[in-house]
């Protein structure tokens, strides 16, 4: 060793017993979570309100918790489609809802109950709703049993219903395959309340709108 070097070597502080140690553990330990569930926050929080698929992984409390690759996922038991039955290591497909990194367990909040999960699978299926062509005007949801959507079309010659059905109900059949065969009502979106309201009943016969 030379005059002005740097000399490393590890030293026991006195007095670091099992209680210092632990506590300087929990300390790393804690920051390092920290710092993790600020990656999570970069990665996913332009994600929000997008579809991302995960893999179920176990079960907490009646919650359904979804490995995302790079971060953890909890579906709460209220945002579960009614009779949807999940298994370990089943691809799943969720709407983000929000990304919680203050929350002690998982930070990525989704759902496949909401209506916008229906909105987000009718656009990835549908070309004239993703490009702007036809617009979901509302949509009315008792989760894994019955849907309706209400459509406009911004340009005369498309059919809002028929593009969101498809070719031999292909594209409304997608969706349908991924809600588990939930019932699925495509209505015309009528700016006259009479006529968006008997639309809204199909398929029930409108005698007369008062």
């Amino acid at each position: 060793v030379k005059l002005g070097d740097v000399v490393e070597w590890e030293v026991t502080p006195r007095n670091f017993g099992r209680i210092a140690a632990q506590t300087a553990r929990q300390a790393i330990i804690q920051q390092l979570r920290k710092a993790e569930k600020e990656n999570v926050q970069e990665e996913f929080a332009d994600r929000v309100g997008q579809i991302i698929n995960g893999t179920v992984r176990r079960f907490e409390a009646g919650n359904v918790i979804i490995d995302f690759q790079k971060a953890e996922g909890i579906m709460p038991s209220k945002e579960k489609i009614h009779d949807e039955q999940y298994m370990p290591g089943d691809r799943i497909n969720a709407l983000l809802l929000k990304v919680d990194i203050n929350t002690s367990g998982p930070s990525l909040i989704v759902s496949r109950a909401c209506r916008e999960f229906v909105e987000k699978l009718f656009e990835r299926e549908v070309a004239e709703i993703h490009d702007g062509v036809v617009k979901i005007m509302g949509v009315a949801r008792e989760p894994g049993k019955r849907t309706k959507v209400a459509v406009m079309s911004t340009d005369p010659r498309v059919d809002p219903v028929g593009a969101c059905v498809g070719p031999r109900g292909g594209r409304v059949g997608a969706v349908v395959d991924e809600l588990h065969g939930e019932k699925m009502d495509i209505i015309v979106w009528s700016e006259d309340p009479a006529k968006f309201v008997a639309s809204a009943l199909s398929p029930a016969d409108v005698k007369s709108v008062t």
